[in-house]
């Protein structure tokens, strides 16, 4: 049996497969991301979910497990999460703790090589090289990056209401839709929900979807700020491409995250910005379907095809 475990800031998702891929457990839990939650809380998130999956199963016969976590890349935090890891399971039993850009990355390629961007809350490009090098580009954190993110997204359309209330231009319809999201008259009463609200990069994040729903409505604001937005994405790609992946015939790109729900409106944009051999892909199944790779990947080799059809297909049944 194989288990993989995709863990973030505000969920925790673990899935067991048997040796062809089908699902035998599948259960969703609290957070797990150290730059978000304790350690105890990150803890106490695992005993759950690994209670949950030894009523279904014998963790001694799990042959090995993948945690894909947010957070862990510059944490002290990773030492201390795979240890305590390890002695849940057999010494047997093969245990890795990597970044959940991989997971990614692997949920759509099922265990290749290539580029993943997230674009969530946050945002990073990451890309694994055929000689399994590890590789990014930007996800510096929301005070420094995530220009192509949920997160620079919803920051965009704020920074071009206050713009157009300093000239005096109200009646948009982007500040329309801002305002009334927020329950506002004016926009100087939008600056509590930026600077004082105890979760603001949330608040801004979610500003995106409105972005989009005004581009659809045909808002012109809004689609310089998605045009913006594809191609601070599309930058990052570009960069890993030109450092690693130039002389390849074909490039395997996945895309994830909450921006590509309206992947309609902003893949065009996309496809405009880079090179003609990128194969973007959209992943058929979460990132636990790629923690789930990765823990077959790293005992067996490469996947079989039939044992990413069976994940992939069981996964989606669930």
């Amino acid at each position: 049996m194989y288990l993989g475990i995709d863990g973030g800031g505000s969920k925790t998702r673990i899935a067991l497969t048997d040796h062809s891929g089908e699902i035998i457990a599948d259960f969703v839990g609290g957070p797990s991301n150290p730059l978000s939650v304790s350690m105890d809380t990150i803890k106490n998130t695992f005993d759950d979910l690994l209670l949950q999956i030894e009523a279904i199963a014998d963790l001694s016969e799990i042959v090995s497990v993948c945690a894909g976590i947010a957070g862990l890349e510059n944490s002290h935090a990773k030492a201390e999460l795979d240890t305590y890891l390890k002695r849940k399971f057999s010494e047997h039993t093969n245990v890795e703790i990597c970044h959940d850009a991989l997971t990614a990355l692997y949920s759509g390629t099922n265990g290749d090589p290539g580029i993943v961007n997230i674009a969530g809350t946050g945002s990073i490009t990451f890309g694994l090289t055929d000689e399994l090098q590890m590789v990014r580009s930007g996800g510096w954190g929301y005070l420094l990056d995530h220009t192509g993110s949920g997160y620079g997204i919803g920051r965009a359309a704020l920074q071009k209401v206050f713009d157009l209330y300093d000239r005096s231009i109200i009646n948009t319809a982007l500040t329309e839709r801002i305002l009334t999201k927020f329950k506002v008259s004016q926009p100087p009463e939008l600056i509590p929900y930026i600077y004082s609200h105890p979760d603001s990069r949330t608040n801004i994040a979610s500003i995106c979807e409105e972005v989009f729903q005004l581009m659809r409505e045909g808002d012109g604001y809004s689609m310089q700020i998605i045009e913006k937005a594809a191609f601070d994405i599309s930058k990052g790609i570009r960069n890993l491409i030109e450092r690693h992946f130039k002389n390849l015939s074909e490039i395997k790109v996945v895309l994830t995250g909450s921006v590509f729900r309206s992947c309609d409106l902003i893949l065009p944009m996309l496809e405009r910005h880079v090179p003609g051999e990128v194969e973007f892909i959209l992943p058929k199944s979460p990132p636990v379907a790629g923690s789930i790779i990765q823990s077959y990947q790293s005992v067996n080799g490469k996947c079989p095809i039939e044992f990413t059809r069976n994940l992939h297909a069981s996964l989606k049944e669930g």
